[in-house]
């Protein structure tokens, strides 16, 4: 079996919020640390504004492994729904979930095989510029949307036009599972941003670590 291993950027930023707060607020766990990053992220880039629950802690497992359980960037609507769905989440909350893409870029390396063959829901003049994209080599960045700084409904835009990046993005608009979601949150920036940040307060109470089953990292990358 083939284990593809999708890397996470940016971890830096957290380890620079933890040694702060270790100096003046010590105890707060890296997984409160990093929701709440998260939150904020969403807010200065111009998305809804909601809190989350705190107290979390941090868990006592770290195995790359683990990273099987994100989903793959080939993954079509059937796959995501059950992936979700696993998790408590309905198709439509994946969806609002999915619109978190409206920020950030995908890297050539993740999309390219979409270029190999020709994949009847890619727009053909679209299909041009992640070949561009590519030709940079598979770490060349292509943002999901036009606006990859500000947290808006234009990643939903794109897939209606067909511009999605990733199979897994275009496949949200191509199956009818999920299409009136897309069209929905493409017309409507405000439900969107509703049903985004309701999905995104039940994410947080997801597989929280309590008690005993927890512990509050000294260091972000390493169980204690």
């Amino acid at each position: 079996m083939r284990i593809e291993v999708f890397l996470l950027r940016g971890y830096e930023i957290i380890d620079d919020i933890k040694e702060e707060l270790e100096r003046q607020c010590p105890g707060v766990s890296c997984a409160d640390i990093l929701a709440l990053a998260a939150r904020d992220a969403v807010f200065f880039a111009g998305g809804p504004v909601y809190d989350i629950p705190k107290g979390r802690k941090d868990g006592t497992r770290s195995k790359i492994e683990d990273t099987i359980n994100l989903p793959s960037p080939n993954f079509n609507a059937s796959d995501l729904i059950k992936m979700f769905g696993q998790h408590g989440f309905s198709a439509q909350e994946m969806v609002a979930l999915s619109g978190a893409h409206t920020i950030g870029v995908a890297r050539c390396s993740s999309f390219k095989n979409r270029l190999t063959k020709v994949d009847p829901n890619l727009n053909s003049e679209f299909a041009k510029t992640l070949s561009r994209t590519c030709s940079a080599g598979d770490n060349a960045e292509q943002p999901f949307d036009e606006t990859r700084d500000d947290f808006d409904n234009l990643y939903f835009d794109a897939l209606v036009s067909g511009n999605g990046v990733l199979t897994s993005d275009q496949t949200l608009f191509t199956s009818p599972r999920t299409r009136n979601f897309v069209n929905s949150y493409a017309q409507n920036q405000a439900l969107f941003f509703l049903d985004f940040q309701q999905a995104m307060v039940k994410m947080s109470l997801l597989d929280i670590k309590e008690g005993s089953k927890g512990q509050v990292r000294d260091n972000c990358r390493k169980i204690n």
